[in-house]
């Protein structure tokens, strides 16, 4: 646990990793970490497997909630896939396998697990996590996951955030049946988003902007959120809706379909030279591949192609030899194709008017068209977790041999995810109550304004302390911690005393015999 949340390192390399820490920091003399090597910790996996986790994650987060005061009126749910490289046969009690699926790391070609995650809006603490075999879609997983979660809170009025996966009738009106609250955004195949979509294409509306705030990571740019005229909701349960206008989305969207534009008409370009020859010699064969291209890229209404023909007759010899007065040819007629396209200008003008828009459903109407926008802008914070997930704990590509060992190392991923959280909320919590805007703790002594874990804990890197023996005589000496490194102890409520261990005292070394 200690290693993955300070940054994991191979099975293999965790032997010479317990070398590396002082011992008494888990109540263990030097002696007894010749013990630790990478098969005790493989069979401490195998013993993991064989116990309750799932009841063993309930008292562990119940608790966590109840030592950190953690609000739950909101919680935020999303998956993430991991890969793995190589075989890993067989399948968990549990029924968990390896298996291709729809593969967010855009590796099809791999076998994976997916890794579903549900955090607080206090402080972006994980609260569940479940894994799934690799081809489980999440529209088949937000009930099972609400369920376990109203267990773990022990109430079900909290609101439920996740993306458009929850949108079908059957996981929301089980989730609003026993008395949960939803905020999600809806699918684009839904007939009221088309509805909308192709009315506002058509004719531009009004709207009124609600809310105006900083771009998180941004260099000081502001985004701006609007909200449409008019009363929405779903045909079947009537749910509440409201429509909204990003001016960074109407950016990316414009953006994102120019640079699709680009990639077709490169494409478009490369297949000129290959028209006539070998596999492109008949109509179908280039209106295939042309179909081919603008699915990919799904920009097909934005451009005007057009696949001309035209005849051409040539005469050749009939039989062998040298052409002479006599020599006899035949007519042969052949078709040759020529591809010429251009923009659609006007159907580019009109999908300019739904740049930036965006579709937002919730199954409470008490919550207003700004509360709802608030609580779904969160949903990023998750985000951060699964790259957190993947590139601070090494979570991918999966690189053990038995399937049992994976299922636990989830669970070991999971906690060390919640002790991080809980470490960078308890920081940004107290900077903010007692009025410290950053900490210099990045590279340079540059500042820091919302601090994260990894940098944190890498601020104490290469903090040691000595003994030096001399006959019966131990002296012990230990770094003088900096400014920065004492001001975050004091954030997190540790004593320089408990820092260093029960077997330091006070001053800059002791006298032990």
């Amino acid at each position: 646990m200690c290693n993955i949340t300070l940054g994991r390192q191979p099975l293999y390399e965790l032997g010479q990793w317990v070398q590396s820490i002082d011992p008494s920091c888990f109540g263990l003399s030097v002696e007894n970490l010749r013990i630790f090597n990478d098969d005790r910790f493989a069979r401490a996996l195998d013993k993991l497997y064989l116990a309750d986790r799932a009841s063993l994650m309930t008292e562990v987060v119940v608790k966590m909630i109840e030592e950190v005061d953690l609000e739950l009126s909101r919680i935020h749910n999303d998956s993430t896939t991991v890969k793995a490289y190589g075989k890993i046969p067989g399948k968990t009690i549990t029924g968990l396998e390896l298996a291709r699926g729809n593969s967010k790391d855009h590796r099809p070609d791999l076998k994976q697990l997916v890794f579903s995650l549900s955090i607080s809006s206090d402080g972006a603490v994980p609260v569940h996590y479940k894994t799934y075999s690799g081809d489980r879609t999440d529209d088949t997983m937000h009930i099972e996951t609400w369920t376990t979660v109203s267990k773990i809170t022990r109430k079900h009025d909290f609101i439920y955030v996740a993306d458009c996966k929850v949108c079908t009738s059957n996981q929301l009106g089980y989730i609003v049946g026993k008395g949960g609250r939803v905020i999600t955004t809806v699918p684009n195949t839904w007939k009221e988003a088309m509805t909308f979509k192709e009315g506002l294409r058509l004719e531009k509306k009004g709207g009124k902007r609600i809310w105006r705030r900083k771009i998180p990571g941004g260099w000081g740019e502001v985004e701006y959120y609007s909200l449409f005229c008019g009363d929405y909701s779903t045909e079947k349960a009537g749910y509440r809706m409201y429509w909204y206008h990003s001016s960074e989305k109407r950016k990316n969207d414009a953006l994102s379909r120019e640079q699709k534009l680009q990639k077709v008409e490169s494409n478009l370009l490369n297949l000129l030279p290959k028209l006539n020859k070998k596999k492109l010699k008949m109509r179908e064969e280039i209106e295939k591949r042309i179909e081919e291209i603008l699915k990919k890229y799904k920009v097909k209404k934005f451009l005007k192609i057009s696949l001309t023909e035209v005849r051409q007759s040539y005469r050749v010899q009939i039989g062998r030899g040298r052409p002479g007065p006599k020599t006899k040819y035949k007519k042969c007629v052949e078709m040759v194709y020529s591809l010429v396209w251009e923009r659609n200008k006007e159907a580019l003008k009109r999908e300019k008017n739904v740049d930036g828009i965006f579709p937002l459903l919730t199954t409470d109407d008490s919550l207003s068209a700004k509360e709802v926008l608030r609580a779904y802008k969160y949903q990023p914070r998750l985000e951060k977790r699964f790259t957190q997930f993947k590139s601070v704990h090494e979570a991918a590509p999966l690189l053990f041999k038995k399937i049992e060992r994976v299922e636990e190392i989830m669970f070991l991923f999971f906690l060390s995810l919640m002790i991080q959280a809980i470490i960078e909320r308890e920081v940004r919590l107290k900077m903010k109550e007692w009025g410290i805007k950053t900490l210099p703790i990045y590279p340079e002594s540059r500042d820091a304004y919302h601090p994260t874990t990894s940098k944190i804990l890498d601020a104490f890197d290469g903090i040691s302390s000595y003994q030096v023996r001399m006959g019966q005589m131990t002296k012990e000496f230990r770094d003088s911690l900096t400014q920065t490194q004492e001001q975050i102890l004091n954030l997190l409520g540790i004593s320089s005393d408990y820092y260093w261990g029960q077997s330091v005292v006070e001053g800059e070394k002791s006298e032990k015999t």
